[in-house]
C-alpha cells in the first residue's frame, strides 16, 4: 500500500508543480496588466492636470509682461485685479 502511495506522489508530483508554478505566473502577468492600467490612468490625469496650470501660468506671465513693457499701464489697478 505504500509503495502504491509513493507511486502516485512520483508521478503526481510534477503535474501539481506544473500546475502551480503556471497559476503563479498567470496571476503575475494578471497583476502587472492593472498595475499598468492604474499608471496610465495616473499619467492621464497627471497631464491634464499640468496643461491647466501651464495655461494658468502662461497667462499670469502674458499679464506681468503687460505690466513690464507698458509705460502707461496703470499699475495699482491691474496689481488690484490679480489679487
Amino acid at each position: 500500500m505504500f509503495n502504491l502511495l509513493l507511486v502516485i506522489l512520483t508521478f503526481s508530483s510534477p503535474i501539481l508543480i506544473g500546475i502551480f508554478i503556471s497559476k503563479y505566473f498567470k496571476y503575475k502577468s494578471e497583476l502587472n496588466d492593472q498595475l499598468q492600467q492604474l499608471r496610465k490612468e495616473i499619467d492621464g490625469k497627471n497631464t491634464v492636470e499640468l496643461q491647466k496650470e501651464v495655461e494658468l501660468l502662461r497667462d499670469r506671465t502674458e499679464v506681468l509682461e503687460r505690466i513690464v513693457t507698458d509705460s502707461k499701464f496703470d499699475l495699482d489697478q491691474k496689481v488690484s485685479k490679480l489679487a
